[in-house]
């Protein structure tokens, strides 16, 4: 049976992509636990229903919320760079977005998706590894270790992993006496260090490792990173 709505939705100029962009920003403002059609329907001031002639379900809205957002992701088109340049751009092109849509990115991360968005994004991120000719089955080995740690990383500074440093200062204090209490030098030597945090050098220090680990199996020279002469 098909669900019909009143029809003011149709009248007021609703559509899915409305729908769709109603619903980013209302998770980017109160995040994705506190989202649902009803609210939805209250913020565009239509009738529950109406909302229905344009996604089945809330799972289909998510979804659509997933793929708008991967489809705005600016990955970089220069195929002159290295491969080592364009994994950095790729990687950058990609936290960018996240950050700007840090409570409904997530949703990207989280929702498995075949849409034309989501096979651009792994169209692109093949793509990178162009020029050192693996074969197709390593080539998505990397894929999805690199993918890996975009997911975890990105989470981690989005808020929506566990993840070391950025406690309160109560939990500083605890966590010191924790480790004094041990008298493990490897996790004293460590304490300064698990205390602070910083997501640009973390995000960065790990895409290098990804970098040079993939140069170093590839048997080509690894570029020495950002800043290098």
């Amino acid at each position: 049976m098909t669900v019909r709505g009143t029809g003011r939705g149709r009248r007021l100029g609703l559509t899915r992509q409305k729908v769709i962009a109603a619903a980013v920003t209302m998770i980017d403002r109160d995040g994705a636990d506190a989202f649902s059609l009803r609210k939805l329907a209250v913020e565009l001031d239509v009738e529950n229903m109406s909302l229905y002639n344009h996604v089945p379900n809330k799972d289909a809205l998510l979804d659509g919320v997933a793929e708008a957002l991967l489809a705005e992701v600016e990955f970089p088109q220069n195929d002159t760079d290295g491969w080592q340049d364009r994994i950095r751009a790729h990687a950058a092109a990609f936290r960018t977005q996240a950050k700007r849509h840090p409570k409904a990115f997530p949703l990207v991360l989280t929702r498995p998706t075949c849409s034309p968005a989501a096979l651009r994004a792994l169209r692109s991120t093949l793509a990178t590894l162009t020029d050192l000719r693996l074969t197709p089955e390593e080539g998505v080995h990397v894929l999805r270790s690199y993918t890996a740690f975009m997911i975890g990383s990105i989470m981690r500074e989005l808020g929506h992993a566990i993840y070391l440093g950025s406690l309160d200062d109560q939990q500083l204090r605890q966590q010191g006496r924790d480790i004094a209490a041990t008298g493990d030098p490897i996790l004293i030597a460590a304490a300064p260090h698990l205390a602070a945090g910083n997501h640009d050098a973390e995000f960065h220090y790990g895409l290098e490792l990804l970098i040079a680990g993939l140069a170093a199996r590839a048997g080509v020279p690894y570029d020495g990173g950002p800043g290098r002469p």
